[in-house]
């Protein structure tokens, strides 16, 4: 089981960062989170138009998610930045995975 993640608004992701999962400083110096590089993953929501009939059609919608990849003096991580994006991200910088 994963273990339990703290909830907090998007603009407060930068600040966030600055602490490892156990809730201790990083090592390294202050993180920017957008020096950190940008990818992206599409994901799709789908669901069945009547899950009662057996031939029912499936519709699908992709869902864009936007992550940094950042270091600290242990190594990289990745952190999910979907809703601190915003309309800042730009698909040609990304790096699909």
């Amino acid at each position: 089981m994963s273990p339990p993640c703290r909830v907090f608004p998007a603009s407060q992701l930068p600040s966030e960062i600055q602490k490892d999962v156990d809730g201790k400083r990083r090592k390294g110096g202050r993180i920017d989170l957008s020096a950190c590089e940008l990818l992206s993953m599409v994901q799709y929501d789908c669901q069945i138009d009547r899950p009662d009939l057996r031939d029912s059609p499936v519709r699908c919608w992709p869902v864009q998610r936007w992550f940094r990849r950042c270091h600290d003096q242990k190594g990289p991580f990745t952190v999910e930045t979907t809703m601190w994006e915003g309309r800042e991200a730009h698909p040609d910088d990304a790096v699909e995975k």
